[in-house]
Parts: C-alpha cells; sequence; structure tokens
C-alpha cells in the first residue's frame, strides 16, 4: 500500500516538471519570437533608412583624398579629384638631383602624376554608408544628416616610368655626361683608335620610385592630407643613374683600321652659309659605323635641314636656278662621300646627278640630294663593318672609309669621267628683284649642258683588266640670268616694270627703266651660287 502511495507521488511530482518545463519552453519560444521580431523591426527600420538614400549618390561629409564629393555621382567625384589633382601636380615643383652640383626642376603635372586607385576608391566613397553591417550604416546616415559626418577615402598618387620616362630624359638631358663613340682618325700613315667612354643614363624605374616616395610623404598619403595642399619647398628627389654604353666601342673598331677609300674636295670659298651647311652635314655623317648588310642614306644622316640641327640659308640649284635655300651646300658632303665609298667598293643602291654642272668634281661624279627627292643610299656589301671618318683641314673635307682589307695588294682602282654632249644655251632671263627700278645685273652666267658618262677601271699590277660603267649622267644647259631691280615709289612704275619683266622682253624692260630714270641701268657685278 505504501509502495503504490509513493509511486503515484513520483508520478505527480513529474506530471508537475512536464509542466513547468513546457512552460519555460513556451516562455523562451517566446520571448526568441518577440526577440526576432524587434530585430526584424529595427533591421526593417535601418534598411528602410538605408534605401532612402540613392546608392549612386555619396552622402554628405565624404572626401576623397581631400577632395569634398558630398552629394556627387561617380562622374562628378571623379572629375573633381582629377581636377583637384591637376591643380596640385600643377603647383608642386620638385627638384631633381643627380648631386650637389648638378640639379633641375620639374612640376608633377610634367611627370604624369595621377591616381593609381581612383576607380575603386570612388567606388567605396559611393558604398560608404549603404553597404555592411546596417547598424553602423544607420549611424553613419544618422551621422551625415547632422552634418556631423567626417570620412576621408585616401588616393595612391604617383607616376609610372611610361608617364615620367620622357619627361626624365627631357628634363636630365643636359646634366647627364654623354657617352662619347669610339673613333677611327689618320696620323699621317697611321691610323689611330680614339677609346669609347662610358656616360650617364637615368635609371627611371628607381628614379620613379623615389619620386613616388616624395609624393606619398609629401601630401602625407597615410594621413590624409589633400592635394589642394602645395607640396612644401625644396622638396627633392634623387635621380638613379647607370652606365650608358657609347654606341661605338673601341672592340668594333678593331680590326677596321686599313682605308678602303678616300676622296677630299674643297669648300674653303664658299660663303659663310655654304661652309657652315657642309661642316655641319660632313659632322653628321662622320662617325657612322655601317654593320654587313646594313643600307644607309646620306639624306637620313643629315637631316632636318634647320638651324636647330646647324644648317643655315645659302645657294643650291631649285629648277635649274640657283636660289637660297636652308642647308644649301649639303650636295657637296653626299658627292665627296659618294666618290669615297666608290673608291672603297662599296655598293651604290641610289645616286642622282644635280639639274646642272657643279665644280668640285668632274661630270658624273656628284651626287645630289634634294627634299626626299634625290638621296645618296649604299649598302654594306662586305662580311665586315665599315667606319665612315669626316675629316675638315684648311677648307678640304674629307671621308675616309676604314674597314678590312680584303683586296690583293696589286689591284688598283680608278674612276674616269668621260664628256660625251656637250649643249650651250644663248637663252637670257629675266627675273624681278626688290632692287629699285634701273638696277639691272647678271645674276648667273648660266651652265653648260652636258652628258657624261662614269667609268670604273681596274688595273692588276699596272694593266688595265677591266673597265665597266658605273652611271650615266645628264646636266641640263641654262641661260644667263639678269635681274631687274622692280621697287619704285611709284606703283604705277613698278607694275609696269613688273609686267616687262614677265614678257621677258629685253627692248620692254629698258624703255620702262627709261621711262622711270630717264634712260640708262645701274650695272652691278655678276653673282652666282652652286650647291
Amino acid at each position: 500500500m505504501a509502495e503504490s502511495r509513493r509511486k503515484k507521488s513520483r508520478q505527480s511530482e513529474q506530471k508537475r516538471k512536464a509542466e513547468q518545463n513546457k512552460k519555460a519552453v513556451l516562455l523562451i519560444a517566446g520571448l526568441v519570437l518577440c526577440s526576432i521580431a524587434v530585430i526584424t523591426a529595427i533591421n526593417v527600420m535601418f534598411q528602410m533608412t538605408i534605401r532612402r538614400y540613392d546608392p549612386d549618390i555619396i552622402i554628405s561629409g565624404v572626401t576623397v583624398g581631400g577632395t569634398d564629393v558630398s552629394g556627387m555621382n561617380s562622374v562628378q567625384a571623379e572629375a573633381a579629384v582629377r581636377k583637384a589633382a591637376e591643380d596640385y601636380a600643377s603647383a608642386s615643383v620638385i627638384t631633381l638631383e643627380l648631386d650637389g652640383e648638378r640639379r633641375t626642376e620639374a612640376a608633377l603635372s610634367e611627370l604624369g602624376m595621377y591616381a593609381a586607385d581612383l576607380d575603386s576608391v570612388i567606388r567605396k566613397a559611393l558604398d560608404y554608408g549603404k553597404k555592411g553591417n546596417p547598424l553602423t550604416c544607420y549611424k553613419i546616415l544618422k551621422s551625415a544628416e547632422k552634418k556631423e559626418n567626417q570620412k576621408d577615402f585616401s588616393i595612391k598618387y604617383e607616376v609610372s616610368e611610361e608617364s615620367a620616362g620622357s619627361a626624365l630624359e627631357e628634363k636630365l638631358a643636359g646634366l647627364l655626361r654623354a657617352p662619347q663613340d669610339a673613333k677611327l682618325t689618320r696620323n699621317g700613315t697611321e691610323t689611330v683608335v680614339t677609346e669609347d667612354v662610358p656616360g650617364e643614363k637615368a635609371d627611371v624605374k628607381k628614379t620613379v620610385d623615389n619620386i613616388n616616395r616624395l609624393i606619398a610623404e609629401e601630401r602625407g598619403q597615410t594621413g590624409g592630407e589633400g592635394p589642394g595642399e602645395k607640396m612644401p619647398g625644396g622638396a627633392s628627389a634623387v635621380v638613379e643613374t647607370a652606365d650608358a654604353e657609347a654606341d661605338i666601342t673601341s672592340g668594333e673598331l678593331a680590326g677596321l683600321t686599313d682605308v678602303l677609300g678616300t676622296f677630299t674636295t674643297y669648300y674653303g670659298e664658299s660663303d659663310g652659309g655654304r661652309t657652315l651647311n657642309v661642316e655641319s652635314g660632313a659632322a653628321h655623317i662622320g662617325g657612322t659605323l655601317v654593320q654587313s648588310g646594313e643600307e644607309v642614306s646620306a639624306d637620313g644622316l643629315m637631316a632636318p635641314y634647320t638651324e636647330e640641327n646647324g644648317y643655315a640659308m645659302a645657294a643650291s640649284y631649285e629648277n635649274n636656278e640657283v636660289v637660297e635655300s636652308m642647308g644649301g651646300g649639303i650636295c657637296q658632303v653626299s658627292t665627296t662621300l659618294y666618290n669615297a665609298l666608290l673608291l672603297a667598293e662599296i655598293e651604290i643602291t641610289e645616286r642622282y646627278e644635280h639639274s646642272m654642272l657643279v665644280s668640285y668634281v668632274e661630270p658624273s661624279m656628284d651626287a645630289a640630294i634634294a627634299d626626299d627627292v634625290k638621296d645618296l643610299k649604299f649598302r654594306n656589301n662586305m662580311d665586315t663593318p665599315f667606319y665612315i671618318e669626316a675629316a675638315l683641314s684648311g677648307g678640304n673635307l674629307t671621308f675616309n672609309i676604314y674597314g678590312r682589307e680584303a683586296r690583293p695588294e696589286e689591284r688598283t682602282v680608278q674612276y674616269i669621267s668621260e664628256t660625251l654632249e656637250t649643249v650651250e644655251s644663248d637663252e637670257t632671263r629675266y627675273v624681278a628683284t626688290e632692287d629699285p627700278v634701273g638696277t639691272m645685273y647678271t645674276r648667273d652666267n648660266g651652265h653648260t649642258g652636258l652628258k657624261a658618262q662614269l667609268w670604273k677601271v681596274i688595273c692588276e699590277d699596272g694593266a688595265e683588266v677591266s673597265r665597266e660603267a658605273v652611271n650615266y649622267s645628264t646636266y641640263l644647259a641654262s641661260g644667263k640670268t639678269v635681274a631687274v631691280g622692280t621697287f619704285s615709289e611709284s606703283e604705277e612704275i613698278s607694275a609696269k616694270i613688273n609686267a616687262a619683266v614677265e614678257s621677258q622682253d629685253e627692248e620692254q624692260i629698258r624703255a620702262v627703266i627709261a621711262e622711270a630714270a630717264g634712260g640708262g641701268t645701274q650695272e652691278e657685278k655678276e653673282s652666282g651660287g652652286e650647291n
């Protein structure tokens, strides 16, 4: 009996505990549901607040690299930041230092400073307060509404090897020691090799690293100084250098000491402009090393014909008359080179005669250069390189062609000019000048026309073994050119004399002069020019 009562008591206690557990579970479940409901409600409130903001517009109080981009879309923000960076780059000048004495300055804009990661930073600025933890976003947005938000997204500004390379080359051009090529020259009967000297070149990669380090330090890119602040004065970056090898080394010239061909022409009585052009053209060609199989253009070596490249105005041939042109006289350079190359038996791939005869070589031995129309081109047809030396002395221009002599000692080469036909012209051509009316003088006595042929004659042990034609040249005949002054205080007289010159009628020209000046002309000395 007692056992039965105890059993019933245990069952009753178990039932009571079960009821309590059930109530506890229901209570906990209710609390959880309430919590979820509250959290959901809060999240909904946060999300509703976030959704009120345009995802494509940056919220208030946001700066990128120190530039305020509040209320901007990505395009506007990028433009604003780029403009601020450009202003900063233009105003910020740094010193590029090679050593204590050699330095130059460059604006960051010249070095091509740019924002390396602007797109991703603008994206972060757009997402700020709208993506991530809702509570954090809510706090940010509420702070922005109260104009209390301050957030700067830093930008990495830098220059690249591509953007700064050419600017560095230009800025440092006059500061870096240029390498000096090895040279071949003649000292009496011997060929002398002048050793090459290495120079300096900028190590662009290391120098750009130094510049970028300076930009980061001066802008405080880790601390947030904006690009609107000018870089403090005295900021400098070290230019790192490396050795610059010469284009032609003494090792390359070793074994090329034989004179294969040499030729000289005289230019010593030329005027100042023509003298300058001959010497400048020779300097551009001298020091050229031509590799086996390589083709070279004489015009390409000497051009452009500008003051900056060492040339001046001088007489030259144009349309069968003598005129002033930039670089007049360079044809004497190409002609001298042509003959030296012939004697060295270098292959000539392109050559033109002048329109009229020149005085410094025999007919058919000239080589004209003319505005990309006429050129002297040659190809190294040997198995070894050859070197061209230009020598100037006492008004003489000499080209020496050095290489490795492979021709037999008993073999000689000679070039002979043969005149085939001559043509004279008795034509007189009148040209208007700015001289006063009444002035007439012979500007050019004209040129004999001629047909000529150049022969290459090979001898062995003094006996001719072959003769072959090298070129066939035709030179035009031209008559006398008379200059006629056309300047007058009277427009009527000037018009009459110009019309008379156009008629090419001597009697009409003299009649107008007689009318204007009471008869008679002012004869002046003859003058002319040559290329």
